[in-house]
């Protein structure tokens, strides 16, 4: 026992070690020039920051222990924009949609010619602000093909989870849209649906309602009222998301919100992502991870019965896994 209090004792001397020498190497970086600068943040994120962590996990230190230790330099990284909002959570849960149409934006805030500016620079043009481009991307693509098909096609019905501000559904070219379209946007929080609709194009927002509230607790009035959907999106909701309600919000939508044969899409991030231990101990913005492995047996533990096809990708920074399941027709069910 002595030995291994003396373990993490030790592993957490290295973790404040490791602060105080950032609390002083992250501001110095506004004397160096932009590549200098940039080397200290990847060292600081990618190589640092999960090595000390990584110790004191396996010493056996404490999450109580490990941030009290992280804390100065929480106060310190603060001074990013973007990490000062992640830390605050201001709407009161991670990843809002303000902060992430800040990342899609790609314009840091703050002083020109301060660190703080510099690093919010270097965050918003890593892998894993790009996997948010990504993400958005496919997402636009798959709602303009579930758009396409000219005059002759029926009226598509597509509603999106989550939707914060909509950004997918703003690159969307409105001429896709025919009489008798109907897009829904669901979100917790109201001020995203009202942005939303502030910023879609005009013609876009006359075929667009807002649902607001929990999807996993209102699907059935989404079914009951707006439904049945030829296509349904989730974006990032199952990073947040652990393995029970993962499961609800996949049963709830192959069995209630996607029509037979329609489409249920969602993403999560994937392990491996080389900013979690700073997001989680820097930030206060832990994800759930997942394999390709975990979404397949998610999808088929929640909904076997209702799955055609199970298609998982990932994003091209391999951050992000991208799970798009086409519903059994009614005459295979």
């Amino acid at each position: 026992m002595t030995s291994e209090l003396a373990c993490a004792d030790g592993a957490l001397d290295r973790v404040s070690d490791f602060a105080r020498h950032y609390c002083q190497a992250l501001p110095a970086a506004q004397q160096l020039t932009e590549e200098r600068a940039h080397a200290v943040f990847a060292d600081f994120l990618l190589r640092d920051f999960p090595a000390v962590v990584r110790q004191a996990h396996g010493a056996g230190v404490s999450e109580q222990g490990l941030a009290a230790a992280l804390a100065p330099l929480a106060g310190v990284v603060s001074a990013s924009a973007l990490v000062h909002r992640a830390q605050r959570q201001p709407r009161g849960y991670a990843g809002d949609f303000e902060i992430i149409e800040y990342l899609l934006a790609r314009h840091p805030d703050g002083e020109p010619g301060s660190w703080g500016r510099a690093f919010d620079d270097f965050l918003l043009h890593s892998d894993a602000a790009q996997q948010h481009h990504n993400k958005i991307a496919h997402q636009a693509a798959l709602i303009a093909a579930c758009l396409a098909g000219g005059q002759s096609r029926p009226p598509r019905r597509i509603l999106l989870i989550a939707s914060g501000a909509a950004a997918d559904l703003r690159r969307v070219d409105p001429a896709l849209l025919r009489a008798g379209d109907r897009i829904v946007l669901n979100d917790i929080d109201p001020d995203a649906l009202a942005r939303a609709l502030a910023e879609l194009p005009a013609d876009t927002a006359a075929h667009t309602t807002v649902v607001p509230g929990n999807a996993l607790r209102k699907s059935a009035e989404l079914a009951a009222d707006t439904g049945p959907f030829d296509l349904v999106l989730a974006g990032g909701l199952f990073d947040y998301l652990d393995e029970r309600p993962a499961q609800v919000l996949i049963r709830a939508a192959l069995k209630r919100l996607v029509r037979p044969g329609g489409t249920f899409y969602f993403s999560n991030i994937a392990t491996g992502n080389p900013l979690a231990v700073a997001m989680k101990y820097g930030a206060n913005w832990p994800l759930i991870e997942r394999e390709e492995d975990d979404i397949t047996a998610v999808v088929h533990t929640a909904a076997h019965a209702e799955v055609k096809t199970l298609t998982v990708r990932r994003d091209a920074t391999g951050l992000t896994l991208l799970a798009e399941i086409e519903r059994v027709d009614q005459d295979e069910a």
